[in-house]
């Protein structure tokens, strides 16, 4: 019931609000990535990231949604609240939203406060969405990619993944190329990692 709750929740955020999607073919799992950022006035600000990808071991579907609303205090400063939803836990979150953009470099920061529902237990956490797209030629721009996502307990470290993006971006900003999925679980920060290709679109 939690996945499919979960998958409620992601397919009106990828039909309806998405900016961006990426579909990544990889050695270990598929993903399907979906990011929105949109400033409803001068102060208002929302983020969402959501991933839907299945493991060929398990066999199994695993959706994956943050979240967040910023208020704006100075300029590409603010303060956000949010929640993390995966089909293991669900973790509101409080704390500070970073911003920026231009034309070839965008970057989204978000330190907070966490507390998992599942642990009952309060900790940090830091969502980081890097992108940047230089100039090839007048057709293509070189697009690169990176989200590093970590959660922290007080006491150790509980989960951390990164998302690696290297392709080639046209005009239409259509994009392709190679990445991987690095993911780090527990104290021993045990390491799985997915290697594969991706096809994107921003809209």
């Amino acid at each position: 019931m939690k996945n499919i709750f979960l998958l409620i929740l992601l397919f009106p955020f990828c039909a309806q609000s998405q900016i961006s999607v990426q579909a990544y073919g990889g050695n270990k799992e598929t993903e399907l990535l979906g990011i929105y950022n949109k400033d409803f006035s001068r102060k208002w600000n929302y983020f969402a990231s959501g991933t839907i990808s299945y493991d060929y071991e398990s066999k199994k579907i695993n959706p994956e949604l943050y979240q967040n609303i910023n208020y704006g205090i100075v300029k590409n400063l603010g303060i956000s609240a949010g929640v993390h939803l995966s089909d293991k836990d669900i973790m509101p979150s409080v704390g500070v939203a970073y911003g920026k953009e231009n034309d070839v470099f965008a970057v989204n920061i978000f330190p907070a406060f966490t507390y998992s529902t599942d642990a009952k237990e309060f900790g940090l956490g830091l969502y980081t969405l890097l992108e940047y797209t230089p100039k090839i030629n007048e057709q293509l721009n070189l697009y690169s990619m990176l989200i590093v996502e970590s959660d922290f307990s007080f006491k150790e470290h509980q989960s951390s993944s990164q998302i690696i993006r290297l392709g080639i971006e046209n005009k239409k900003k259509m994009q392709f190329g190679i990445g991987s999925n690095i993911s780090q679980t527990g104290s021993d920060f045990d390491t799985d990692t997915n290697f594969g290709v991706f096809i994107g679109k921003k809209f």
